[in-house]
């Protein structure tokens, strides 16, 4: 038995607010490339076909499209993600009837779980109708969804993963079910969340929480799983059988910059081990970040050529027209987002420790600018005295010397009270 297995297509997806059309074209041609050249017996994709649960007609278009040339090269199954609508895959199910000749359906979704059985168990010939494959199939299974198709709902992420064991349980039941040894291999394909796995940081974060963690150990004993909603490729530790995030196909957002894409061909015969072939994806624009100066750019530029690149300049003065600069230095790249680290316009943090414990007092600071701007010494005296009278009562000015000798001066009289004239040099 060979099967192919993609997912996280996510087919809609903006990086910065740029499309990634022409991107995702690309990806899916050398998909469907790679799909035909392998001549599989079946076709899994684990989940987030689209980006939104109301996908533009357009991502509509370009997903069946691709499923219709998959479908062409064997029996397709597309399980629900996270991103997906339930509804819609229903609908896209319903649409896609069964082949005339055959009698059997080429292109199946699978979206909303059933109240009694969540997953569905999907039977398909393999090595000319040798073998058996037979799929265990699972959606995602939001916590709001799950605790209301549940007779015993429960409101703790203890409670989902217990239910989701449940689940599993007897999903693997039924594929073993009329299970023959010498003939069927079992094959579970789910979206899910395994406790364990590395995450891109660029998945829905409320949906990689300890809530939708599931325990290695609880995932049923099949050939393999065919596993989605992890976008970084990776073999998931701790499974007692050979299990596969395959990832999604392009560096969709910045936390994938770096990463290496694939889909994966896996061979599984009873009685023998599972084989695993990732199959590297190259087409569509990379993701990058640059950090360093103007100069260290321009001599990397060839590096970023068709790239969507996130810029950090670092400078000892502030760049005149930065972002033009950061342009001409790199022609061929997309770039998303410009920030610079300028020398000269570093703050400097205080430490509390680097602080002074005995802060001088007001009056003598202001008596030390005083000395410093050059006010003479009576005069000095005068202020200081006077800015010691305010601080002391500031609820009730004190009289003011040169307020004295003005009403004295405007009055033209001068009483035994009146403070006298200073004469001077």
């Amino acid at each position: 038995m060979r099967l192919v297995h993609t997912s996280d297509w996510h087919l809609g997806r903006q990086t910065s607010r740029r499309s990634r059309d022409s991107d995702f074209d690309a990806v899916l041609d050398e998909i469907i490339s790679i799909a035909r050249e392998a001549r599989p017996d079946l076709i899994v994709h684990s989940g987030d076909l689209f980006d939104t649960y109301r996908p533009a007609t357009r991502d509509i278009m370009r997903a069946m499209q691709a499923l219709d040339a998959l479908q062409a090269i064997a029996p397709t199954v597309v399980v629900a993600g996270n991103h997906d609508s339930p509804a819609l895959f229903d609908l896209l199910n319903y649409l896609c009837s069964s082949d005339l000749h055959t009698g059997t359906k080429r292109l199946t979704f699978v979206g909303s779980p059933e109240r009694d059985t969540y997953g569905k168990v999907l039977d398909f010939d393999a090595g000319g109708g040798v073998q058996r494959i037979r799929l265990g199939v699972l959606p995602f299974i939001h916590a709001n969804r799950f605790l209301s198709l549940s007779s015993e709902p429960g409101t703790t992420a203890e409670d989902y993963s217990t239910g989701l064991r449940g689940i599993q349980t007897d999903l693997m039941s039924r594929l073993s079910d009329g299970y023959d040894s010498e003939r069927d291999v079992l094959v579970f394909a789910a979206h899910l969340f395994v406790a364990g796995a590395v995450p891109s940081y660029t998945e829905r974060a409320l949906d990689i929480t300890e809530t939708y963690a599931t325990d290695p150990a609880d995932m049923p004993a099949v050939s393999y799983g065919a596993l989605g909603h992890i976008h970084k490729p990776q073999a998931v530790a701790g499974v007692k059988f050979p299990a596969w995030y395959a990832g999604s196909p392009l560096q969709l957002d910045f936390g994938e910059a770096g990463e290496s894409k694939s889909i994966l061909v896996v061979d599984a015969d009873p009685g023998r081990p599972t084989r695993i072939s990732p199959r590297p994806l190259t087409s569509g624009r990379r993701l990058a970040h640059f950090h360093g100066t103007l100069q260290d750019l321009a001599q990397r530029a060839h590096q970023y050529t068709d790239t969507f690149l996130k810029v950090t300049i670092t400078s000892e003065k502030p760049t005149l027209q930065l972002a033009q600069s950061v342009a001409d230095a790199v022609p061929g790249a997309m770039v998303v987002d410009i920030l610079e680290e300028c020398e000269g316009a570093q703050v400097t943090v205080l430490d509390r420790s680097a602080a002074d414990a005995s802060e001088p007092e007001l009056a003598e600071s202001f008596r030390t600018y005083l000395s410093e701007a050059g006010t003479p010494g009576h005069v000095a005296d005068d202020v200081l005295t006077a800015l010691v009278d305010l601080l002391s009562c500031p609820d009730e000015l004190p009289p003011c010397p040169a307020e004295g000798l003005l009403e004295a001066a405007l009055h033209n009289t001068w009483t035994a009270d009146s403070p006298q004239p200073q004469e001077t040099a």
